[in-house]
């Protein structure tokens, strides 16, 4: 699920920005042979690597949470843009897929543009594997940045035989990305990681979701989640990032509390203390 699913990065209260006019580069093909798994890099590391093409890292604390590093929100958007629109957005189908014009009216209907529909991926992969199935099923072409995420994907399974894998995205630092904003992506995203691949801690997070929280401040974030668009009846992606934003979104310029849910900081603390206490397999900062 976008930032599963979900994705991230609301900007309140600004206008849409116009979309890039460059076309999207198309990756490198994959070669026939086995390709090696891809490295393993810390937190550092991650922010640090400077992607001129898509490529795949892996997240040493986690290995099975892989982090996709786009040169481009226009190539990161190519590749999980439709992925978004079946498992996260709150105005298109869960049970198709959509093809080229469908999707492009579904992102002009939210006032975005391809590049900043969403600023952040993230997704199990089971249900990319599904989106792909979709896709077959509809015969719809995949663009060349979508076939290389499945090729990628396909390698993901390879090496991750019958467990869960997350799978993010992250832009590259940019035009409209800057150094803090890619690290506050980074690390909502990994938050995102260690839900889907470590059962207790999700397990945890839905428990602080369903009893810790009232239902006047899980109304609250369903709100602010769904001037997002979205799907706000999918309750786990609803916990799930309510455990991102409030405990690893630092940056007020993106999720404030006070702006985004009307709450005091003595009221965002308890949460975040219940969310933080006796939480197994907890992301560092």
């Amino acid at each position: 699920m976008t930032l599963g699913g979900v994705a991230f990065w609301w900007l309140p209260d600004a206008e849409p920005l116009p979309a890039q006019t460059q076309p999207i580069p198309a990756p490198p093909p994959m070669h026939a042979a086995p390709a090696p798994a891809p490295p393993l890099l810390d937190q550092a590391g991650i922010l640090t690597h400077v992607a001129r093409e898509p490529t795949a890292l892996r997240w040493a604390a986690n290995p099975r949470v892989w982090v996709l590093d786009f040169p481009t929100l226009a190539s990161q958007g190519g590749a999980f843009n439709r992925a978004a629109a079946l498992l996260e957005k709150a105005a298109t189908p869960r049970d198709r897929i959509l093809d080229d014009a469908a999707l492009a009216a579904a992102i002009a209907a939210d006032r975005r543009t391809p590049e900043d529909w969403y600023f952040g991926h993230n997704y199990r992969l089971s249900d990319l594997e599904r989106m792909f199935a979709l896709a077959d099923a509809a015969s719809l072409r995949l663009n060349p940045t979508e076939a290389w995420l499945r090729e990628h994907m396909t390698l993901a399974r390879r090496l991750e035989p019958g467990v869960e894998v997350a799978v993010l995205g992250i832009p590259a630092i940019g035009p409209r990305v800057d150094a803090a904003m890619r690290a506050s992506i980074l690390r909502h995203e990994l938050a995102h990681g260690q839900f889907f691949t470590m059962p207790l801690f999700a397990a945890h997070v839905m428990a602080v979701w369903q009893r810790g929280f009232t239902e006047a401040e899980r109304r609250a974030m369903r709100d602010f989640l769904a001037r997002d668009g979205y799907d706000t009846a999918q309750e786990e992606m609803m916990a799930n990032e309510a455990m991102a934003y409030l405990l690893h979104t630092p940056d007020r310029r993106f999720f404030d509390p006070a702006r985004d849910l009307g709450w005091s900081d003595a009221q965002a603390d308890r949460i975040r203390a219940l969310l933080s206490e006796r939480a197994p397999d907890q992301p560092g900062p």
